[in-house]
């Protein structure tokens, strides 16, 4: 492709437009740039408009987004569409340029997210295939331009940075050394030039190219390099430059300039904050991983102490403030150096100078409880590297101390909470906050161990939580609304959140009433923190089961659901609605626990979740709403049918509607979940037929279009075996089958669709009659052995295997069938494929499908004719080895996977742990029990003998001597088994 005025037009809009508002123009755009794709020089001309300043910014923002995200598919991913190796050579030849030419200000957010495709790249290339890159960089510094060095030194940073979370292997130490030798003396020499500059007593006579706003950029990289260079194992060169470089670190730790801070106003941390920080970082790092080399540490210790002593109350300073504390922490908890904290005094200015201050409620809190409660919430709950509160830092330092003076701590502690209550009971309305801190300290001191997931786990045994929850919560928990101040009924549900555990079952059937009368709230976080709480309460499990049943809940369950969808449908615009996943997550907790106990009132239940299903398919923006949504949608179907099947016809007279609208406006984020909705529904029909309405829906679902986006097709696949089961005949005689062997044709060639190309198949083979499927076993054979050939894997060898196991276990089709067609394709190949592919990955299938494969070979060594023949007769021996061999030999570990019960205890249903996938979110709650095709064989060795047995008696004389020709094998093996079936008859 050119980058012709034309090209560089065209391709301005489809940028623009991947941003618009209007869902159309975003896939079309999106489907252009696909298609743009497959041509040799597309990602360069993106290329030249992120670099051009002639540019719309938003233009080369998208094309900064699009350039990374199609590095990400396509440099070395398993697309079928990848980038040419002269335009990858094109490519790498000009970012580091480009890197550079966006190291300003203005275009930092581009330098981003181009940096990001250049890391993914020289984590694939880099040194290999891209040797010069590091001479590239350290050529490119200079001693008097630093919008060029802080180009330079991004680009360095987005390249080493991802070594901070790798795990150790030859190749990266390879790499990481490779880095070192070159680049390690050129850091220092400008790490001592920066430091240099930056301690000029008069600032403004720096050149331009050399402002100490600039510096102040090329320290912040040159520390965060340090941490890069330093977080897999020490550098020799930094181990001899140790005093150099730590009395570096450490000045900056005191060194004040006012303008490097930032606006005090301003939330976002300035320069200094952000060196200070990553010298925490770093500190951290050192006295976890180097303490026998860091003999500095007691420095940095006082260091960080003092400037925690002088740091204000501003949110600029937030982030440092929880590195700081962090190191702090780590240090504490490490023991060794136990006599620099253990004074009396010191515990005790610790308590009042970093932890006191800390846990208080500031006035930004207080705005952002009432402007942007939802924000609020995610920061209370969701605590992040970015958005660490002091209160999360402070409490995780006073537990680190906990962990070595928790007599002393808690002493310490209680005394100041004391005082706060006192202060609060003075009075009430004035001195809220008192109490507000007194509960954070209590919670900090009280909670030894925790999870997010959970709550609490273990206390701290001289502190009292329940009897603290009679004496100071309760009240405000059961207070008049607008009695006690917002913010004191949050704290006192969230102590409910937190202690969940540590309070009975009774105590807590006591208090959800309580917290269902919250969820009408006019707050929004008292009603928001109801929800979760209710929703982490109902999660609740003891010994795996789970504490609340729907005998439990049954009096309130339909009063908290119609609570929680009136709070949601507030939000007014689809975006507002589907803001709070929060009140969407306990709507799905409180169906999955009160089952079929909502079979009275699940009409009104499903009405009301439909009508949010359609204010938020106008516009899709919370993943974890949507899903919650839909899982909330299928759990009710679940457990309503269960109880009462007429309630079909119901869900479907309500869904099918909103189906055909989100289908029919390619709604493409919710087209997944409505197919499996959709299959669901079609899995509680009986097997026998395929009604109408689903009959209508298989010529639009054989839509290429459908298929090509990768989230639809488990989904698909899923209704289309549904629908193969219950009316194959309808399907054959509408010519549907050789449309879904063109799809199985389509998704055998992808290494990330071929397991569902196998499943489609074997419905295929299952429900279809054979003479129907015949003409056309060939072609299908060729192209799995195609596939085997050209682009090997071990995902599709096992598939293969197992659905090889699976034709022949099927008593319509059987084991004479593969040879067959095998044969047929080429002769020899059964036994080629048979040895080579085959009997050489049967120890290596999972658990879950061992039955079925042995199963499946044992009908071939039994229900087999042609293996009997003279010249397959050899292959017999070898399967009947392979069988005893998964009889006797454990399983090969490294192909081991764990899965979850398909249909199991749906009160361990938890989207947002199990992660949300990008392509496609599988509903937990339309998953039905797999079928077992091996239901009828309790011990599949018990059958193996039975039905040799069997075949035996039928061929009078042979069976024997293949037995002994497997002794010759494997001796011990069949002699084993030989004895075994004698003495079991």
């Amino acid at each position: 492709m050119q980058a012709t005025p034309e090209t560089i037009s065209a391709l301005s809009t489809y940028l623009s437009s991947t941003v618009s508002p209007d869902a159309h123009a975003r896939r079309s755009a999106e489907d252009s740039l696909r298609q743009g794709e497959t041509q040799q020089g597309f990602l360069l001309i993106v290329l030249q408009l992120v670099k051009s300043n002639e540019v719309d910014m938003i233009v080369r923002q998208a094309g900064g987004v699009y350039f990374k995200n199609a590095v990400k598919r396509l440099w070395s991913g398993e697309e079928e569409i990848q980038i040419a190796p002269a335009d990858k050579e094109a490519i790498k030849s000009q970012l580091v340029p480009i890197m550079i030419s966006l190291g300003t200000s203005q275009t930092a957010r581009l330098q981003s997210q181009i940096g990001e495709g250049l890391s993914h790249i020289a984590t694939l290339d880099f040194p290999a295939e891209w040797e010069g890159l590091c001479d590239e960089l350290i050529n490119s510094l200079t001693p008097d331009n630093f919008v060029i060095n802080n180009g330079v030194l991004a680009t360095a940073h987005s390249i080493f940075k991802r070594w901070r979370s790798q795990f150790r292997t030859n190749e990266l130490y390879s790499e990481i050394n490779f880095v070192l030798s070159r680049f390690c003396q050129p850091y220092y020499q400008l790490f001592q030039h920066v430091d240099q500059l930056l301690q000029s007593p008069n600032p403004a006579s720096l050149p331009p190219n050399s402002s100490l706003q600039l510096l102040s950029q090329t320290l912040i990289l040159l520390v965060q390099l340090f941490h890069d260079l330093s977080s897999q194992d020490l550098p020799p060169f930094f181990e001899d430059h140790m005093d150099e470089f730590m009395g570096w670190l450490r000045k900056y730790l005191d060194w004040e300039r006012e303008e490097l801070k930032g606006d005090e106003d301003d939330e976002a941390p300035g320069p200094l904050q952000k060196i200070r920080a990553s010298i925490c970082e770093i500190s951290e790092l050192y006295a976890q991983k180097y303490s026998d080399v860091f003999t500095q540490l007691g420095t940095f210790v006082d260091g960080v102490w003092n400037m925690l002593t002088r740091i204000g109350a501003g949110t600029r300073d937030d982030v440092l403030v929880s590195r700081a504390l962090r190191f702090l922490s780590v240090v504490v908890k490490m023991g060794n150096h136990k006599a620099m904290f253990q004074a009396p005094e010191t515990l005790n200015a610790f308590c009042e100078k970093i932890i006191l201050p800390n846990m208080a409620i500031r006035q930004h809190e207080e705005e952002m409880f009432e402007d942007d409660p939802m924000e609020y919430i995610r920061r209370d709950l969701e605590p992040s590297t970015e958005s660490d509160t002091r209160r999360q830092a402070a409490t995780e330092f006073t537990r680190a101390l906990m962990e070595l003076f928790e007599k002393e701590v808690t002493d310490i502690i209680k005394g100041y909470i004391t005082a706060l209550l006192q202060e609060y009971a003075k009075n009430p309305t004035d001195n809220w906050k008192s109490k507000d801190t007194a509960i954070y300290l209590l919670t900090s001191i009280a909670s030894r161990g925790s999870t997010q997931q959970l709550g609490v786990t273990s206390t701290n045994v001289l502190v009292d939580v329940v009897e603290f929850f009679g004496q100071n919560v309760f009240a405000d928990l059961q207070a008049a609304p607008g009695s006690v101040h917002p913010i004191l009924t949050v704290d006192a549900i969230k102590f409910l959140h937190t202690f969940r555990n540590q309070l009975t079952k009774d105590q807590l059937v006591s208090v959800l009433p309580l917290l269902v009368q919250h969820l009408n709230s006019d707050n929004y976080v008292i009603s928001s923190y109801a929800a979760i709480t209710i929703e982490r309460i109902l999660f609740i499990k003891v010994e795996r089961q789970a504490l609340f049943t729907q005998a439990d809940v049954r009096p309130f369950a339909e009063n908290i659901l119609m609570a929680l969808f009136t709070n949601i449908e507030k939000g007014g615009t689809p975006e507002k609605i589907a803001e709070n996943d929060y009140l969407m997550k306990c709507a799905m907790r409180v169906i999955i626990t009160a089952k079929q106990s909502l079979v009275p009132s699940h009409e009104a239940i499903l009405n009301r979740l439909v009508a949010i299903m359609g204010e938020i398919s106008k516009n899709p923006s919370n993943p974890k709403f949507n899903q919650y949504c839909f899982e909330s949608v299928s759990a009710l179907i679940r457990f309503v049918c269960d109880g009462q099947p007429a309630a079909l016809a119901t869900f479907e007279g309500a869904l099918f509607g909103p189906a055909q609208h989100i289908l029919t406006n390619d709604v493409a984020e919710f087209i997944p979940y409505i197919f499996q909705i959709l299959a669901q529904l079609l899995e509680l029909h009986p097997p026998t037929s395929l009604p109408a309405s689903y009959q209508a829906l298989t010529g639009p679902l054989l839509n290429a279009q459908l298929w090509e986006q990768r989230g639809n097709i488990p989904a698909l696949i899923r209704i289309w075996k549904a629908c193969l089961q219950r009316g194959a005949s309808t399907i054959v005689a509408a010519g549907q089958v050789q449309g879904l062997l063109g799809i199985f044709q389509r998704l055998v060639g992808s290494k990330i669709n071929d397991v569902y190309a196998f499943e489609l198949l074997q419905a295929l083979f299952e429900f279809v009659p054979l003479d129907v499927m015949q003409p056309f076993s060939n072609t299908v054979f060729v192209l799995l052995l195609t596939r085997l050939q050209q682009k090997p894997s071990p995902q599709f060898n096992q598939s293969f295997v197992y659905f090889f196991a699976f034709v022949a276990n099927l008593d319509t089709v059987g084991p004479d069938f593969l040879i067959s067609v095998l044969e047929g394709v080429q002769p020899g190949l059964f036994g080629n494929l048979l040895s080579g592919v085959i009997l050489s990955n049967t120890q290596k299938v999972t658990t879950r499908n061992r039955k079925l494969v042995e199963v499946g070979l044992v009908k071939m060594l039994t229900q087999s004719n042609k293996l009997f023949e003279d010249s397959l007769k050899q292959h017999w021996v070898s399967i009947f080895v392979s069988l005893l061999d998964l009889f006797t030999l454990p399983q090969d570990l490294t192909y081991a996977q764990q899965y979850a019960v398909d249909g199991g205890d749906l009160t361990e249903l938890d989207p947002e742990e199990a992660g949300f996938q990008s392509s496609f979110s599988k509903l937990g709650a339309s998953e039905t029990v797999q079928r077992d095709y091996t239901a009828g064989i309790v011990d599949t060795k018990e059958y193996a003998i039975k039905e040799l047995g069997r075949r035996s008696n039928e061929k009078p004389g042979v069976i024997p001597g293949l037995i002994e020709a497997a002794k010759g094998i494997e001796k011990d093996v069949v002699d084993g088994f030989v004895g075994y079936a004698t003495q079991n008859g």
